[in-house]
């Protein structure tokens, strides 16, 4: 069975019941099934971990711009 991130997940957000059928579809591959939908949701969480590290050095770096050249 080929897994695809859209047999297990509405965007980046795990659906149960999407993971629940596929559970029910191939009990034989449930260790795998379960691995590879773990995997999945570390790699989720670390882009979101390093989406919010980018995100707040790009504020940093604008409160300094604007600092430099909008103060009076």
């Amino acid at each position: 069975m080929e897994r695809k991130t859209e047999h297990f997940f509405d965007g980046d957000k795990l659906s149960m019941s999407k993971l629940m059928n596929q559970l029910a579809q191939h009990p034989q591959d449930m260790e795998k099934i379960l691995k590879y939908v773990y995997e999945k949701v570390e790699h989720f969480t670390e882009f979101k971990v390093k989406k919010e590290h980018l995100q707040e050095k790009y504020d940093h770096k604008m409160r300094d711009l604007y600092a430099e050249y909008m103060s009076e």
